[in-house]
């Protein structure tokens, strides 16, 4: 099976807009890892925000942020994080109907992101699952 998004995003802004929080259950299936992920409502994270190109996956934000979590199910490494995260953009990227210079834009821009999530530093395993948005400001 391939990799599928399997439920909508669905999510409100929180703190000003910089961090959302999940209102329903968000499911993915991963052919990395061969299952289907489920990141449960109330999960807290900046969507995505790498700094070089932002706001382009959100759904791949969510899910590399999932991961990056030291309860996250399965755990994983920053590596395999990194992955997960570009599987996802593949996946969304496959949902669009866009011309071939439109596509390398967008494989360039998931190859640029993806690279960046692999080596910062400072988040990766330092927050549980179910933190909340003060656990995460400090």
């Amino acid at each position: 099976m391939k990799p599928t998004f399997l439920s909508k995003l669905v999510y409100e802004d929180i703190a000003g807009g910089k961090y959302v929080r999940l209102y329903l259950p968000f499911s993915y299936y991963s052919e990395i890892l061969g299952q289907i992920i489920e990141i449960p409502s109330g999960f807290v994270c900046d969507k995505e925000s790498v700094p070089i190109i932002k706001a382009s996956s959100a759904r791949g934000g969510v899910i590399h942020d999932y991961f990056s979590r030291k309860d996250s199910v399965p755990v994983v490494t920053k590596r395999e994080a990194a992955a997960l995260y570009l599987e996802a953009q593949v996946c969304r990227d496959n949902i669009l109907d866009e011309g071939w210079f439109k596509r390398l834009v967008r494989k360039v821009k998931r190859n640029t992101k993806t690279l960046v999530v692999r080596v910062a530093f400072g988040y990766f395993h330092k927050f549980s699952v179910l933190s909340t948005l003060d656990e995460i400001k400090k």
